[in-house]
């Protein structure tokens, strides 16, 4: 199923849980985005809609480590000589060719993983902390892998928890369990839509439903 699907129906849920748990407009709005979020969650694996969309794009990685390259090679030029200058040249083809074979989107999905982690240090927010490390592993694991799974559902209701905690907002946990289990629903091979469907136990069982 599409991501904007899966994002229709975790907003849809957030706003049934809003009105269930009678909030204040403010917190609907955000109970419906983290709604929105939780439902794109599982597609923060490998090829991933989700990782996809938050990430740092590595064409700006590979644009900032060659101009990078370049001002080196320029320096290495004009200002060094014998075995410095060769070694600036090489440092600087390196770091203008060597990028675009090495780094791959899951490399900045890993990245971003480790940004929010940092914020979560500095602000010492713990489900931040959480997040980031859910986004880092998730960064490793094939699409339809174990973020498509009922442990992954378990991890991400956790960091849920701990953001309903630190906030005091009754509903967050309920509404990033179901938002997260809609999309798994909704990507089974039962559907008529899915050619592939989802392995609900893994990693004890890799059967697909």
């Amino acid at each position: 199923m599409k991501g904007a699907s899966h994002a229709l129906a975790g907003t849809a849920i957030g706003l049934g849980t809003a009105v269930y748990y009678n909030l204040e407009p403010a917190a609907t709005g955000l109970v419906m985005l983290l709604g929105s979020t939780a439902a794109l969650a599982p597609d923060l694996d490998t090829n991933g809609r989700l990782s996809n969309r938050i990430s740092l794009h590595r064409k700006w990685l590979w644009y900032t480590l060659s101009a990078i390259g370049v001002l080196i090679g320029i320096y290495s030029l004009i200002s060094l000589s014998g075995l410095f200058k060769a070694g600036g040249i090489i440092a600087a083809v390196t770091l203008i060719i060597a990028p675009r074979f090495l780094i791959k989107q899951r490399f900045m999905v890993m990245l971003t993983g480790l940004a929010i982690i940092g914020i979560g240090w500095f602000y010492t927010e713990y489900w931040l902390i959480y997040f980031g490390l859910f986004t880092i592993l998730s960064s490793f694991l094939p699409h339809r892998g174990l973020t498509h799974s009922a442990l992954g559902l378990l991890v991400f209701t956790y960091i849920a928890h701990t953001l309903e905690i630190r906030l005091d907002i009754q509903g967050i946990t309920a509404v990033c369990f179901f938002a997260y289990l809609s999309h798994l629903i909704l990507d089974m091979k039962a559907l008529p839509f899915n050619k592939k469907g989802v392995k609900w136990f893994l990693p004890f069982f890799s059967k697909e439903f």
